[in-house]
């Protein structure tokens, strides 16, 4: 396997080949689609995760099965070579999980896989067998802090069952596996912290390797504008303490990875000024999701940055079709996008090559589609 690359989404834009889409999309003007989609199969969720990022957008229905598997075709037609299967709702609950990551794949579509872990042991063979990729968000490190932040219905914790099915598909995988862990807290209605997941990351991040991910990434949560969540001083404290003493767990095999936006969080930076009033990424990446199709997924179920409707028409027609260019025309990251996108970096990058302050020249061998 190869070895993991620290997360740097602007060396990911460097690779031969995605330099050749930059090419062929801002400079050439080629009528082509995106690079990489985000697909949202269905909302559903068999979990009842406090503070939610897609708490306005969950059960409410999926994709048709038939509707969704032709849409490998569709986005095969327009030159997508990466998709990831996320979404409001846990990707496993949808029907035709399998039968789509068959689909994507058999089109030399990348796949990877953000889940919950908890209905991963009837996938655990094409996962291991076809996915480039698959994250299990956990967040927390034992079954007592797993239940009071990831609580299932059944009033049972699925801990274990999560460990379990990580543990079998590591034993399999060909891709790489990954550990999430969402920094969380809870608070009284005075705004007094009553409790939070940070005690937890050391045994989280340990348990990781034990289990033979290839990482383990400790993430701030947002609230439901995207906003990073403001970060009590004890929870600061906590976490950086944890961040310490697992910084010992880093090997050739393993990485300990903590997003630039955790230090923001930690800092108690609320906004994230933008430079530059276009968004040239959203022709690299969109969202495709049962209410529509988005500009990116800071803005999923927003209604004034939805550009289509796969229901209603094919991928090619929507994305070539007016009503994306009027939303993306518009889309200006100044104002509408103040929280911390993960891809500021990516935009400034773009807008330098277009300006020819950077070159577009032989640098890297693909490794990454995920850009």
């Amino acid at each position: 396997m190869k070895k993991q690359r620290t997360l740097n989404l602007v060396d990911k834009l460097k690779q031969n080949d995605v330099q050749d889409r930059i090419r062929s999309t801002f400079i050439n003007k080629e009528k082509i689609g995106p690079w990489v989609i985000e697909l949202d199969p269905t909302t559903a969720c068999n979990l009842a995760c406090h503070d939610c990022i897609s708490a306005n957008l969950l059960n409410q229905g999926g994709i048709d099965p038939e509707r969704l598997l032709k849409l490998a075709e569709e986005f095969k037609e327009v030159g997508v070579k990466a998709v990831v299967l996320i979404g409001g709702g846990e990707p496993m609950a949808h029907k035709e999980f399998g039968n789509l990551v068959k689909a994507f794949t058999d089109r030399d579509i990348n796949v990877g896989v953000t889940t919950n872990g908890t209905l991963m042991k009837k996938y655990i063979d094409i996962c291991a067998e076809r996915v480039s990729w698959l994250r299990v968000s956990v967040d927390a490190g034992t079954s007592k802090v797993f239940q009071e932040f990831r609580p299932h219905a059944s009033g049972k914790s699925q801990f274990d069952l999560v460990i379990d099915n990580m543990k079998e598909f590591k034993k399999k995988k060909k891709g790489i596996l990954g550990y999430s862990f969402l920094l969380l807290s809870k608070f009284d209605k005075q705004g007094k912290l009553l409790s939070t997941n940070a005690t937890d990351i050391e045994n989280a991040g340990i348990l990781a390797k034990e289990i033979g991910c290839n990482y383990f990434e400790v993430k701030p949560a947002f609230d439901l504008m995207h906003y990073l969540q403001q970060q009590d001083v004890k929870v600061t404290d906590i976490t950086n303490k944890q961040l310490g003493a697992i910084k010992k767990l880093n090997s050739d095999k393993f990485q300990v990875i903590a997003p630039y936006t955790l230090d923001e969080a930690l800092k108690g930076a609320g906004v994230q000024p933008k430079e530059y009033d276009r968004c040239l990424v959203q022709d690299l990446r969109t969202v495709v999701s049962p209410s529509g199709v988005y500009v990116c997924p800071y803005h999923r179920g927003n209604l004034n940055m939805r550009v289509g409707d796969i229901t209603k028409q094919s991928f090619k027609e929507m994305w070539f079709g007016q009503k994306r260019k009027e939303v993306k025309d518009k889309v200006n990251p100044k104002t509408h996008c103040g929280f911390h996108c993960i891809r500021d970096g990516s935009n400034k990058f773009l807008e330098k090559v277009l300006a020819g302050e950077e070159s577009l020249e032989k640098n890297e061998n693909s490794f990454d589609r995920f850009i």
